[in-house]
């Protein structure tokens, strides 16, 4: 019989590089499961949009919207409508000590996301 190949031999073609990274067999408890994991803050609550406005000024003729909330919100509860908001309208956005900036004309997307009144 001709001289075995690798293959044959039940040897990989190549080395692993991964091989270290397997689970060790005396390891008896998983990682723990996201979900089982507390939360470390409670989940905030959105703050009510009360207008938002187009500005032009001072940006080189680039188009913003300009967002303003009922009442006083937190800066945390900012930020998750803003995220929220660019993850939901797919666009960009920002805070600074002026308000909420989003990118382009949205107005028209704000209320057909039911984020303006």
């Amino acid at each position: 019989m001709a001289n075995k190949t690798r293959w044959q031999n039940d040897q990989p073609a190549f080395d692993n590089p991964f091989a270290a990274l397997k689970k060790p067999e005396n390891q008896t408890q998983d990682a723990p499961v996201i979900s089982d994991i507390a939360p470390t803050k409670a989940a905030l609550r959105l703050p009510k949009v009360k207008s938002a406005r187009l500005e032009r000024a001072d940006r080189g003729g680039k188009t913003v919207t300009r967002v303003f909330f009922h009442g006083q919100p937190g800066e945390d509860e900012i930020r998750a409508w803003l995220k929220s908001t660019k993850t939901k309208l797919g666009i960009g956005g920002s805070i600074d000590e002026k308000g909420v900036f989003l990118q382009g004309d949205q107005i028209g997307r704000l209320k057909d996301a039911a984020m303006l009144p």
